[in-house]
């Protein structure tokens, strides 16, 4: 693919996304219609089509694998190496899903795409390019070898029982249509409306994985800290008891907390939750005394100076700094939205609906989140693999 001219502007970039959406055809029936080319839609198409199913991924964006991009800040998390059932909400459906082999299987997959995977700490994985849109290239492109037509630009409008199948109807900048499926796998990535328009039950979505709106208390200026970072152990807890826990990296704002600590932590928080930071991350007490003596009193040594100060040199604080949770803060940037189809409608071994053939559903579609760290794209690529693959099962027992 030739290079665009570095001063081609984001409209143009656009136009031109829009009308090679416009140039692709789209069949008027297919074995399985995929809705959503987020990594779980793609991951189903993969899967799909791998078992010889005909299929048509329906993106209302202008390009598919989009939603990729700024995962990892731009690194791409692709998974981990410490999968476990309790980092997520529903850890025994995600369990029966997935499989003792849920890791194996991850890293297979992406390694049939030709996306190579190196570890960092905490067992997060990366592609070993760093770069969000290799990864996106490679599975679009595993996409299209295994035969599936990525038809962008399309928002599905309409979702109904037809003939054996489903109706899937379209509107979107590439234009209107219809096209009779097989089976339909949802992979909406949070927008869980069709499922809804059909009689199943769907979970409240709000944004998780996103800092967290605090209120300092008295003596404390979180304007002050705004931009300063520390390596924490991190509390939440409520009516004095606590109810999370969390290790990682805090940034300070002058709206109240962001960083890996408190993202993980609005999985759980609710407003007027308190938020407890040690900032000497679990240092002894007996030892950070000790520490401080030997520095004259000063913090210096312990936390960043500009924190110390902040808190106005003491050290009770600096251990147990506590704020009042408001909310969520930047949703529209939550990495996760929390929510959409409820679970327990769906089959854990095929994610298809219950009582109703060849609808099914995987990634964010479903009222499934995890913790920072990977846990949300394993998730989308193994229940991707699992939706895809029984949708062609579906739709080669409909054509026998």
């Amino acid at each position: 693919m030739a290079r665009r001219a570095r001063g081609t502007s984001r409209s143009q970039r656009r136009a031109e996304a829009v009308e090679a959406a416009r140039a692709v055809r789209v069949p008027g029936r297919a074995d399985v219609a995929v809705v959503g080319g987020g990594p779980a839609g793609l991951a189903a198409a993969v899967a799909a089509a791998g078992a010889g199913a005909g299929v048509v991924v329906l993106e209302r964006d202008v390009a598919c694998g989009r939603t990729i991009l700024p995962t990892g800040n731009g690194r791409c998390n692709l998974s981990n190496a410490r999968l476990a059932w309790a980092r997520y909400n529903d850890p025994a459906f995600v369990e029966a899903v997935c499989g003792p082999r849920f890791g194996e299987d991850v890293l297979g997959f992406l390694e049939a795409c030709g996306i190579a995977v190196a570890e960092e700490g905490a067992g997060r994985l990366y592609p070993l390019s760093r770069q969000a849109a290799s990864v996106r290239d490679a599975l679009l492109g595993r996409a299209r070898r295994a035969g599936a037509v990525l038809a962008c630009a399309r928002g599905v409008t309409g979702l109904a029982p037809a003939g054996g199948g489903w109706r899937v109807t379209w509107d979107g900048e590439a234009g209107s249509g219809a096209l009779a499926a097989g089976a339909v796998v949802l992979a909406t990535g949070g927008g869980a409306g069709l499922g809804g328009t059909l009689g199943l039950r769907v979970t409240p979505l709000e944004p998780v994985l996103c800092p967290l709106s605090c209120e300092a208390l008295e003596g404390v200026s979180l304007e002050a800290l705004d931009g300063r970072r520390a390596h924490v152990t991190a509390r939440l807890l409520r009516d004095g008891a606590e109810v999370a826990r969390e290790r990682g990296e805090a940034l300070f704002r002058a709206y109240g907390v962001s960083g890996i600590a408190a993202f993980d932590l609005s999985r759980a928080a609710r407003p007027g939750d308190t938020l407890a930071l040690d900032l000497t991350d679990g240092l002894d007490s007996a030892r950070a005394r000790c520490l401080v003596e030997a520095a004259d009193g000063s913090l210096a040594g312990i936390v960043d100076p500009a924190i110390a100060a902040a808190l106005g040199g003491s050290l009770e604080r600096a251990r147990d700094l506590r704020l009042v949770v408001r909310g969520p803060a930047e949703a529209e940037r939550a990495q996760v939205t929390r929510g959409g189809l409820a679970c327990d409608q769906f089959d854990p071994a095929t994610l298809g609906a219950r009582g109703a053939r060849g609808l099914l559903a995987c990634g964010e579609a479903l009222d499934v989140d995890g913790a920072c760290g990977g846990f949300n794209l394993a998730w989308a690529w193994k229940s991707g693999l699992v939706a895809g693959a029984a949708a062609a099962a579906v739709a080669a027992e409909g054509r026998a």
